[in-house]
């Protein structure tokens, strides 16, 4: 093991340690229904496509497990205007020292990629995914591998955009144009 990787697995300890012990109490009971949420116009990119929707992405395939979140959407490639399939996803947790600002979260706030434990996915033929039974939070998305090419999904300021998974309800992104090399 590395000296990098091992400050590393340290520091990631010491983060889920202080995150834990700072608001892990809380002994509400889930809400029992789920809901579809569209994300907001200004979040959700267009697409070039119009292809039929997967079984994947459907939103009712998607039903998360009382107390979880799921994500569905499609990956397109910008210069292609192909869905990017066979591609791997994840989303690594944003983490933010207490009383940071909503609009102060881009600039102020860090995520770690942890390949063996952030949430994964698998893009489908269509360029189709969703991230299942995935605890509630905030999450920045990975496409690729840390080991090959890779992006972090940022918006037009070149920020990392922010994701919400929102407990019991299946959050639908759409279509995601991104510009990296499929295949």
């Amino acid at each position: 093991m590395t000296f990098r990787r091992f400050i590393i697995i340290l520091f990631t300890i010491a983060m889920l340690s202080l995150l834990v012990s700072c608001g892990g109490g809380s002994t509400a009971e889930p809400t029992p229904t789920t809901q579809l949420v569209e994300p907001t116009p200004a979040t959700q990119p267009v697409s070039p496509l119009t292809a039929p929707i997967s079984p994947l992405a459907a939103p009712d395939a998607a039903l998360p497990e009382a107390g979880k979140a799921a994500i569905t959407g499609r990956l397109i490639d910008l210069a292609t205007g192909a869905p990017l399939r066979d591609q791997n996803l994840s989303l690594p947790a944003v983490l933010c020292a207490p009383g940071v600002a909503e609009e102060d979260k881009r600039e102020q706030c860090f995520y770690m990629v942890d390949e063996a434990f952030d949430p994964s996915a698998l893009t489908d033929d269509e360029g189709n995914f969703i991230f299942q039974n995935i605890q509630a939070g905030e999450y920045v998305m990975l496409v690729g591998s840390l080991m090959t090419e890779n992006v972090i999904l940022k918006d037009e300021l070149n920020r990392p955009i922010i994701w919400k998974a929102i407990t019991d309800t299946v959050v639908a992104l759409g279509d995601i144009v991104v510009e990296f090399g499929a295949e």
